[in-house]
């Protein structure tokens, strides 16, 4: 009994730990917008009701992974609209600027953190 407990204590810390380290968050109202604003026209464009615009942001602020999520894109007028692929961007001089769009992990090169993606080497 007293080594499960003590498994059990362990486990415990370790989980703490582990959420204690902070990791992709959710962009700022502010944030969401200038991010948004630097996505090409093309899909800033795209009619609300048919994308949503999944956006997080890197730990360190400078990085941000943008999945656009294709909504009705089966129905017209959605179904012109539907791609895949996701836009990195990273904030430089205080603008935002994508820097990856596609659909496989971008290269290593790019430093992109990985709380945001892996990387391909």
């Amino acid at each position: 009994m007293g080594r499960a407990l003590a498994v059990v204590a362990v486990v415990v810390a370790a989980l703490s730990v582990v959420a204690s380290v902070p990791a992709k968050r959710a962009p700022t109202l502010k944030e969401r917008a200038a991010i948004t604003k630097a996505l090409p026209a093309s899909l800033r464009n795209v009619p609300v009701g048919c994308v949503w615009l999944h956006i997080t942001v890197s730990r360190s602020g400078a990085y941000s992974l943008v999945s656009p999520v294709f909504l009705n894109a089966l129905h017209l007028p959605c179904l012109r609209y539907a791609g895949n692929g996701d836009f990195i961007l990273r904030k430089r001089q205080g603008a935002w600027r994508v820097i990856f769009h596609g659909s496989d992990p971008p290269s290593c090169s790019l430093k992109v953190p990985r709380d945001l993606t892996a990387c391909r080497r």
